[in-house]
């Protein structure tokens, strides 16, 4: 039980001062005598150590150099020895009290503890206010600003968040085309130029180069209207993307002409399999109102085998020229080309 002294005792011409007003100075201050009775314990010491008043065994633990010891044996030599003593709430082992505990000339230890880091959760496990605090502690103060500092540093992070977003976003659309989604020319030369010009340690990767172009689209626009051809070329992106793999890359050059790179595709029987089968998705979108005519596409490929030497202007003028003869075979079939050697050396010819 904490005693009732009428003044904390002091030497002839001394500071004596009341349990009242010891509290009131040092608010998480604890007095014992040798025994470990407690003589006075601050205000809000005794709020955040249920039962303090009937002593502190069983409610404070030693923690760190004192580790294991009786809590009141831990007092008396961090006294003797002018070290810092670090407690423990046996209730709630998350909050730590750290102090020091100097010895008074009348046998008493007076120990004037606080909180390290486990202070905000003190603060909200006690619902400690500003009043528990001596007026010259800047707890608050600094819990305030790093309550500022966290919202600060949180908007930043969303802010950033946006930005990052926001590049993403216009990114995309700088290499998209807006009506299908698809690549756009820019965004077809970057994916390019990333399998010509690989990085240092990687092989160059095969691939084939799909020139498509819609055959009968004009009469889409001149009888059903441009809203309606709009609408055709955004199914048929869709369904190019549905028919290729996922790891190949379909673009739109503009009007009714489609780019696709079917990555390590060159074997000519695949090839004809993959024309066939986008061939007749789009033959499949082909929209009521325009007959006898049908939407088609005619197709023409060029097999890179992944050897230097070719930039993407050079492939994209053979797929075109590919493009011509399935036209002139009659429309709706695709024609197959080999790219021939490059006469340039190998990484001498630009993107």
């Amino acid at each position: 039980m904490i005693g009732t002294p009428s003044a904390v005792a002091a030497p002839a011409g001394g500071l004596t001062l009341s349990p009242a007003a010891l509290s009131r100075i040092l608010p998480m201050h604890l007095r014992l005598d040798h025994a470990g009775q407690v003589l006075s314990a601050g205000q809000t010491l005794l709020k955040i150590v249920p039962g303090l008043a009937d002593g502190i065994r069983g409610r404070l633990a030693p923690l760190r150099a004192h580790d294991g010891r009786d809590v009141v044996e831990a007092a008396h030599m961090a006294a003797s020895e002018g070290r810092r003593l670090f407690l423990g709430l046996v209730h709630d082992p998350g909050i730590v009290l750290r102090g020091h505990a100097v010895g008074a000339l009348d046998g008493t230890i007076l120990l004037n503890l606080g909180f390290g880091l486990s202070l905000r959760r003190a603060i909200a496990a006690c619902d400690l206010t500003d009043a528990d605090f001596p007026p010259t502690d800047l707890v608050m103060e600094f819990l305030f600003l790093h309550e500022a500092n966290r919202g600060v540093l949180s908007e930043l992070s969303r802010f950033s968040a946006h930005l990052e977003t926001a590049r993403r976003m216009a990114l995309s659309e700088a290499h998209s085309d807006p009506l299908t989604g698809l690549l756009n020319r820019r965004g077809l030369t970057l994916a390019l130029a990333a399998l010509l010009r690989p990085g240092p340690s990687e092989a160059p990767r095969p691939f084939a180069l799909v020139q498509l172009d819609l055959d009968h689209f004009k009469p889409v626009n001149d009888r059903l209207g441009h809203q309606a051809g709009d609408e055709l070329l955004a199914e048929i992106a869709s369904a190019l993307r549905q028919t290729i793999r996922q790891a190949d890359t379909a673009a739109r050059l503009g009007g009714d002409e489609f780019v696709v790179i079917l990555r390590d595709m060159t074997c000519r029987d695949q090839l004809e399999r993959m024309a066939s089968r986008i061939i007749e998705a789009i033959r499949a979108r082909s929209p009521a109102g325009i007959a006898p005519l049908t939407v088609g596409a005619s197709l023409g490929i060029v097999i890179c085998d992944g050897s230097w030497g070719h930039d993407a202007e050079t492939i994209l003028a053979a797929a075109d020229r590919a493009l011509y003869r399935a036209k002139d075979a009659g429309r709706g079939c695709a024609t197959i080309d080999d790219m021939p050697p490059a006469a340039a050396a190998p990484g001498d010819a630009p993107l």
